[in-house]
């Protein structure tokens, strides 16, 4: 009897550090994620900005006509600095599913999803920041041009599979008309 007694108690500290160990290696999970969604909004900050506010404290975004709207926990809004980019939508007009933008020719997928990974812990329930980044094919001997192959990063699920990694994308352009883009994934 004496002997089940110490065994529970050194079999109790052992535990605790356990435990103590797995809630570390989860809370610096948790610090890295924040941190890469943090970068990823001062990337749309210094590229997409708004016209008032950051991307940091945006609580939802939405459509309103072919304009993108940036909502705040205070109930104000912004538009973004330089409304032209903003391309297309995917999802409703009030509760996107993915917002596309595009700079100097190169698209930004914004995912939304508020049960994803991430999205579930995020104001905007952002899950996902993605660039596309043109990758300069070699010519040929008997082409005069190089071609440009396009491929998506993800900022935010680095090495881990995505329900965005498919070849095409279909969405709404932001006058109503269909915007395709091809995709060829590195994750």
């Amino acid at each position: 009897m004496n002997m089940s007694i110490i065994n529970s108690h050194q079999i109790q500290p052992n535990l605790n550090s356990f435990i103590a160990e797995e809630v570390l290696a989860v809370a610096q999970v948790n610090v890295a994620e924040h941190e890469k969604l943090a970068q990823a909004k001062q990337f749309l900050d210094r590229h997409f900005p708004l016209d008032a506010g950051s991307h940091q404290d945006v609580i939802s975004y939405m459509v309103y006509y072919q304009h993108l709207l940036a909502f705040f926990a205070d109930g104000s809004h912004s538009g973004l600095r330089q409304t032209k980019q903003f391309v297309a939508f995917n999802g409703t007009k009030d509760a996107p599913s993915a917002i596309v933008l595009q700079d100097q020719g190169c698209h930004v997928e914004l995912c939304f999803d508020r049960t994803g990974m991430i999205g579930a812990r995020d104001l905007a329930n952002l899950e996902d920041v993605q660039i596309e980044t043109p990758v300069e094919l070699a010519a040929e001997p008997t082409e005069t041009r190089n071609t440009t192959s396009r491929h998506w990063l993800s900022l935010l699920h680095a090495g881990m599979p995505s329900a965005n990694d498919i070849q095409d994308k279909l969405f709404t352009a932001k006058d109503g008309g269909d915007y395709s883009l091809q995709r060829i994934v590195n994750l």
